[in-house]
């Protein structure tokens, strides 16, 4: 994001300089691994520098707030001790002390070459750092549920790659730049650029409208979405797919459903959405800064006519696939045709 910075390794934190710490603020906010951090002032390690620093912040100490300094010291031949430094600083305030719920605290860490004071603790993104748990491969509707998904396990450090089926002209084709979109705003929340697949569907759709009963198309369709997954996953090294369902909130995601689209996987599939209400999901992706690209796409079935099946067996389903001619060799070819997108 054209911030300069050098990151140092202290024993409890690591240490950021930047010459832009306004924008260097808002962008540790969505890194995922950081419980809080601070916009520290950094001082030389005596007494009267210290003291300098931490009356230059009180200063922003209202009239009616109360107050606390909170000192730790690191190097221990500094020749006060932290609760010296704390009542040494803590008598030049005029405002009142609350040990125990202060409105603000001025924090005071000293070290051997240098001390650091700050006042305000900043909440991180909590989590673990992209990337640790291992690579994982999204199927991206780009409706309100998988993005949020997505960022769930990115919060728990998961790498994702994303696969999208282009429905299209059956679909708008705003639908592809809008996924494409809401890729952006995750990128934001990764250190590493984001792979998009784009996996042509219209022929498939076609086949199967022509040869599966009606209230079975859209999971069949689900299941061959998940063969196509698997086969990408497995290309790209990712360790386990990941789906934005949520339990009865479609036809597709009941239980019956979920275990006969399942049944055609070797790989675990995530779902970290699936005890969520919908308005709980939208708060999240409003949250993150998804929601307004993905409340403009359609993410309806494209091969479900009439009043889909709430019930199905992986024995049913696999006896109306028998009637999709040539449906792996048209895998097959979706597989070849896929487009890849560096975001």
């Amino acid at each position: 994001k054209g911030i300069d910075f050098l990151i140092t390794k202290e024993r409890d934190y690591l240490v950021l300089k930047t010459s832009k710490p306004s924008s260097a603020v808002e962008t540790l906010k969505m890194i995922f691994g950081i419980s809080w951090f601070a916009r520290a002032e950094e001082t030389k390690s005596d007494m009267k520098s210290i003291e300098g620093r931490a009356l230059k912040m009180a200063k922003y100490i209202g009239p009616n707030e109360t107050f606390a300094v909170r000192a730790s010291r690191a190097d221990k031949s500094f020749p006060h001790t932290s609760m010296e430094i704390e009542n040494m600083i803590g008598k030049r305030i005029d405002r009142k002390v609350d040990l125990s719920k202060p409105d603000r605290t001025i924090h005071v860490e000293v070290k051997k070459d240098k001390s650091y004071v700050y006042s305000e603790k900043t909440e991180g993104a909590g989590g673990l750092p992209v990337g640790v748990s291992g690579k994982i491969l999204c199927l991206m509707s780009g409706g309100m549920d998988s993005p949020v998904a997505a960022w769930m396990m990115m919060r728990r450090g998961c790498y994702p790659a994303f696969v999208y089926f282009s429905s299209y002209p059956l679909v708008p084709k705003s639908d592809r730049e809008n996924v494409i979109k809401v890729l952006r705003v995750l990128r934001g929340y990764s250190s590493r650029p984001l792979t998009l697949i784009i996996v042509p569907l219209v022929k498939i759709t076609e086949a199967v409208t022509n040869a599966v009963e009606g209230k079975y198309k859209c999971v069949i369709g689900r299941r061959i979405m998940y063969r196509v997954s698997e086969a990408m996953a497995k290309e790209t090294k990712a360790k386990a797919l990941l789906t934005g369902d949520s339990l009865a909130q479609v036809a597709s995601q009941t239980l019956d459903n979920i275990l006969s689209e399942d049944d055609v996987l070797t790989m675990p599939v995530l779902k970290p959405l699936i005890g969520m209400d919908k308005r709980d999901i939208i708060r999240i992706a409003e949250e993150i800064g998804t929601y307004e690209i993905s409340k403009n796409i359609k993410t309806s079935c494209p091969i479900h006519t009439g009043k889909p099946a709430t019930k199905s067996t992986p024995e049913r389903l696999a006896e109306e696939e028998r009637n999709v001619k040539k449906l792996d060799a048209l895998i097959r070819k979706a597989i070849k045709e896929a487009e890849v997108v560096r975001i």
